[in-house]
């Protein structure tokens, strides 16, 4: 059997469980979700009289590049994300 791509040592094994199911990297927008959602995690108890949401766009601008700031994010109810 080839074994080709397949994880061999048990630190390859875990970092495949770590990035996901089928041992792939984690897409990048779930990278960029994760870093904004912790990013306003942070900032939450400071300000505590700003909106959730509107604290998620403020962590949205601070978070991503400059070029990329034009677009939202949104949560769909299956799971993905849409512009």
């Amino acid at each position: 059997m080839n074994q080709r791509g397949r994880s061999k040592s048990p630190a390859k094994r875990a970092a495949a469980r770590r990035n996901g199911a089928t041992g792939g990297r984690p897409r990048k927008i779930d990278i960029l979700v994760k870093k904004i959602v912790a990013l306003r995690d942070r900032l939450t108890p400071r300000f505590p009289d700003i909106d959730p949401g509107d604290l998620l766009l403020i962590a949205d601008g601070m978070v991503r590049d400059p070029c990329e700031s034009l677009f939202f994010l949104f949560r769909r109810s299956d799971g993905g994300y849409d512009f």
